[in-house]
């Protein structure tokens, strides 16, 4: 039986996803984390949810900005290596877009995914993909026809995509691209209200989801045939997992909440982080409040 590391930090301060434990030397060089400037589009509320690196020189920040009319806007930023820039992505709705999570599988094949208002405001998946050229909207699975969203992605290939969220409030949602499309694949409800907010591959017949079922942790393995729960531990209280990182097939971690930098007194989030293997560099996105202007900004911290 594989041996499942679980871990939940609670802090203040907000959540950030430990995929750094794939970085060598993280743990000796935590001082070193920086905040690095990054654009914020919107006027008021900017918020980067996810990252994911394909290089040193080659890393991806997916999130969302409210415009000056008011609606909230897909936002990705790319960096190549010096800078931080937004790149142009596409919003399906006129009011609502959201990103929550991105996956990089080459410079050229990049999925972003996270949710987005129909004609009749019920929140839909929306899954999109970039070719190395621009970023498109790729039609994505729903259960039934009220809310669903996708909050976590990963891949194992450009064959092979994991995404994960919740529909209807109530019950997990798990999709599997092949290539050619996405479907919903069944998934686990132990009890009540049930969700996944991350998801990590470390084979096609070994893929880990988190989240939260009811005020309980909830942990989801994907076989190869089907995805059931693997029971974890739980403090007392309210109990959420935000993120799921892979060091081998028999160490895994789950976690919930970590300090870091905080450049605001106000507000500071992390909701996301990526290591770059080669390289042993690692960033963490997520957002702050201005001091001065109370301006929800933009946050992206480094770790050389």
């Amino acid at each position: 039986m594989k041996r499942l590391k679980v871990n939940l930090f609670l802090c203040i301060v907000g959540a950030v996803l430990l995929a750094l434990l794939l970085a060598p030397a993280v743990a000796q060089a935590q001082a070193a984390w920086s905040v690095v400037p990054s654009p914020s589009p919107g006027p008021s509320v900017n918020d980067l949810n996810g990252v994911a690196s394909v290089s040193a020189n080659d890393v991806w920040a997916v999130g969302d900005f409210i415009n000056a009319s008011g609606s909230k806007q897909t936002l990705i930023e790319h960096w190549d290596g010096t800078s931080w820039s937004v790149v142009a992505s596409p919003n399906p709705s006129v009011s609502m877009n959201v990103l929550q999570a991105v996956t990089a599988i080459a410079t050229n094949d990049v999925w972003a995914v996270g949710w987005f208002d129909n004609a009749q405001n019920i929140p839909r998946t929306l899954t999109l993909h970039w070719n190395g050229t621009n970023w498109s909207v790729v039609t994505s699975a729903n259960s039934g026809t009220g809310s669903n969203f996708l909050f976590g992605v990963t891949a194992v290939s450009s064959s092979d995509v994991w995404a994960v969220g919740e529909f209807n409030n109530t019950s997990t949602l798990t999709e599997h691209w092949n290539g050619r499309k996405w479907s919903v694949v069944t998934s686990a409800n132990p009890t009540g209200s049930n969700t996944l907010n991350a998801v990590q591959a470390f084979s096609a017949t070994d893929i880990w989801a988190v989240g939260q079922a009811s005020t309980q942790t909830l942990i989801e393995q994907w076989n190869g045939m089907q995805w059931s729960v693997v029971p974890s531990p739980n403090l007392t209280g309210n109990n959420l997992l935000r993120g799921v990182a892979i060091v081998s097939a028999t160490d895994i971690w789950a976690v919930g909440f970590v300090i870091s930098s905080n450049p605001s007194s106000l507000q500071n989030i992390l909701d996301a982080a990526a290591a770059d293997p080669s390289s042993g560099q690692a960033w963490a996105v997520g957002n702050f409040v201005n001091d001065t202007t109370s301006v929800q900004q933009t946050l992206t911290e480094f770790n050389p």
